[in-house]
């Protein structure tokens, strides 16, 4: 067989990586809309990140135009993040292995007053579970969840300079660790938020931009359960249609304080759905919430294995300051990681105890 001349053979080894580096760059070219105005879209900042074990940022472009061709380095199979920073709130695209060579990632303008119908806290659940002795201070587990509806037309984010949505906790002296806070919009991802005192009621508050469509917020942490008895104080962020309180197991008594508002419905329990609940529907920003919870059989330790009881990392760990758009999405520590079956639970007790609750007689005001 006839040997090519040295300097063919370098140069059709040359071409030869050229040709397979420029196949394996895959440029994206991102086109940018803006999703309010239906027009071409805008940021200051475009950012690819490649994701794995956290984020790497990989190329980004400033002040790119509404269309841009930004590179993405090879490596066949690995998942990338575009992030588009617009008016102080981050945008997200996954980018999948195997996508082609054109993506397009959509950008809002932002409001900064809530009210209906632009905005509005769809739900609010709280569920309180006793943790098995078996654990370092047994007590009960609080998960809240927060369903924010953004209905605003033309859609656009709600962001506030200050906060966007507040929250009390217990003092110091009843909570038992430090409260983990994540929210999850369109992509499915829950990302860990940071949170900040506010005011001298023991109060603290995000600042989260609700982008169009829902965002669920979770909140989780532990109490203290001296001589099995707790007395819930909080406070209702928003206006909500409804607020349910759920107790787990379902042989905790729920009881009503002295003193607390009138509308509330104390639900008997469900040995099913293995939880006992009270209601209210109506609930106006900033009313009081008071429950008392009393006694329940202990679960068993083997009942935590892997589960809620499963140590989380602090907020300042995941998340940074600044943040509100969500720029650490991607392989994060889900805060409620360890809680995944009380969110699925809260879905089927809703209709569970909506159905309970008309067989005790209660009607849903129009």
């Amino acid at each position: 067989m006839p040997l090519l001349p040295p300097r063919l053979t370098l140069s059709a080894a040359i071409c030869a990586a050229a040709f397979t580096a420029t196949a394996a760059a895959q440029p994206l070219r991102v086109r940018l809309e803006n999703g309010t105005t239906g027009g071409p879209g805008q940021a200051e900042l475009l950012t690819l990140y490649r994701l794995g074990e956290g984020m790497e940022p990989v190329a980004s472009v400033e002040s790119p135009g509404s269309e841009t061709m930004i590179e993405r380095p090879p490596g066949a199979g690995r998942p990338f993040l575009l992030q588009a920073a617009y008016r102080g709130v981050n945008y997200n695209q996954p980018v999948p292995p195997n996508t082609g060579p054109e993506v397009t990632l959509t950008v809002y303008e932002t409001f900064s007053a809530w009210a209906e119908p632009d905005i509005g806290l769809s739900t609010w659940r709280i569920l309180y579970r006793r943790l098995p002795p078996a654990e370092a201070e047994s007590g009960l587990r609080v998960d809240q969840i927060f369903i924010v509806e953004n209905r605003s037309v033309p859609p656009r984010t709600f962001l506030e300079d200050e906060e966007t949505l507040r929250f009390r906790l217990p003092p110091d002296t009843i909570r038992l660790d430090l409260p983990r806070i994540s929210a999850t919009g369109a992509t499915g991802m829950p990302v860990p938020q940071s949170s900040f005192p506010v005011g001298d009621e023991g109060d603290y508050a995000i600042r989260t931009a609700f982008k169009p469509g829902e965002t669920e917020v979770v909140l989780s942490y532990r109490v203290r359960y001296d001589e099995e008895r707790y007395q819930a104080e909080l406070i209702a962020p928003r206006a909500s249609p409804e607020v349910l309180l759920l107790a787990s197991p379902p042989d905790i008594r729920m009881e009503l304080p002295e003193g607390a508002p009138a509308g509330w419905d104390i639900l008997g329990p469900d040995e099913a759905a293995g939880l006992t609940a009270a209601r209210k529907f109506g609930i106006e920003a900033g009313e009081p919430v008071r429950m008392v919870f009393r006694g329940g059989s202990a679960p068993p330790a083997t009942a935590a294995g892997g589960g809620p009881g499963r140590p989380l990392p602090p907020l300042s760990e995941a998340a940074g300051e600044g943040d509100p758009g969500g720029a650490r999405i991607g392989l994060l520590p889900d805060p409620t990681l360890g809680s995944k079956w009380t969110l699925a639970l809260l879905m089927a007790a809703a209709l569970a105890f909506g159905l309970l609750h008309r067989a005790f007689g209660g009607s849903r005001p129009d």
